[in-house]
């Protein structure tokens, strides 16, 4: 009876083992082709590993992953489904504020500003996603004081409080691991309509490619802005020059012409990417901004 009992058990065992097999080599599969942009392959192989019952975090994976190789296939519809249904079962199965729920409500904010042009919309998902993150990643280093420069543990940088007319006034995680993250300065008086931007993060690919990329998503966000600069663009820092780039574009907006600008600086791992809006009569009150918060900020070793 008990050597029966124990082959029973090991069969029930071999086939549990099995079942995982089935639904962690599509799923692993899945995430290589997403990667290398495959996105139909990618999509195929998601769906085989939710189907062969892919398990709690990694079935969140499979369905996140699926909405991600829909969008870049244009089916915003089937990214929307997958989107809600891991949704449902990041609320039943680990609770609606669970780190998971981060990277599911940043989805759903794209697919609202592309799907739906729903810019408010997306606005509000990206702001849940952050508030989650915020709570319950480990990304700041605050041993300076209320006063003194926050740092970001994961890339080095430092952050001021304050730099030039502006304030730090928001701080933000965008990815569970804590490695993307934004920290946004306003000002009063003349720096009111300045709007300054600091990101850290770690794109994939080389930093040609990750500036044009990024000059596209501004094109994407406003199809009436016109290019006019693209330069090198040098920061002396006490850890070594970086060498990187600047786009000025402007576009017409409310009150005039307004402008916008993309700084990218590459770290060893890290990139920096300050984004500034402002009116273009104030571009050099601006230039002088950004002068100070790049002067005031702390770089890692290059």
């Amino acid at each position: 009876m008990k050597f029966r009992a124990l082959c029973l058990l090991s069969l029930i065992l071999i086939a549990a083992s099995a079942q995982a097999q089935a639904w962690r080599e599509p799923l692993a599969a899945a995430e290589k082709a997403l990667a290398e942009r495959q996105a139909p392959r990618a999509a195929d192989l998601f769906r085989q590993a939710l189907a062969a019952g892919a398990e709690g975090r990694e079935r969140v994976r499979a369905f996140h992953g699926l909405a991600g190789a829909l969008m870049q296939t244009g089916d915003f519809a089937g990214a929307e489904k997958a989107v809600e249904e891991a949704r449902l079962f990041i609320v039943a199965s680990f609770g609606g504020d669970d780190i998971a729920m981060a990277g599911n409500r940043q989805l759903y904010g794209v697919i609202r500003f592309r799907r739906h042009n729903d810019r408010e919309g997306a606005r509000q998902a990206f702001a849940e996603a952050a508030r989650i993150r915020n709570a319950k990643v480990d990304a700041w280093d605050e041993s300076e004081g209320p006063m003194g420069a926050v740092g970001h543990k994961q890339s080095g940088v430092k952050l001021p409080p304050r730099a030039g007319a502006m304030l730090q006034f928001r701080r933000d995680i965008n990815d569970d691991a804590g490695t993307d993250v934004s920290i946004g300065y306003r000002g009063s008086g003349r720096a009111a309509g300045l709007s300054v931007t600091v990101y850290v993060y770690r794109p994939a690919g080389e930093f040609g490619a990750v500036f044009e990329q990024e000059k596209q998503a501004i094109r994407a966000f406003n199809a009436s802005v016109v290019l006019k600069k693209d330069s090198a663009h040098a920061v002396e820092t006490p850890s070594g020059k970086i060498e990187g780039r600047l786009a000025r574009f402007e576009y017409a907006g409310q009150g005039g012409v307004l402008g916008t600008r993309l700084y990218l600086l590459p770290l060893k791992r890290d990139y920096v990417k300050i984004r500034v809006s402002n009116r273009v009569e104030d571009d050099d009150f601006a230039d002088a901004q950004v002068t100070a918060l790049l002067a005031a900020m702390g770089w890692p070793a290059q």
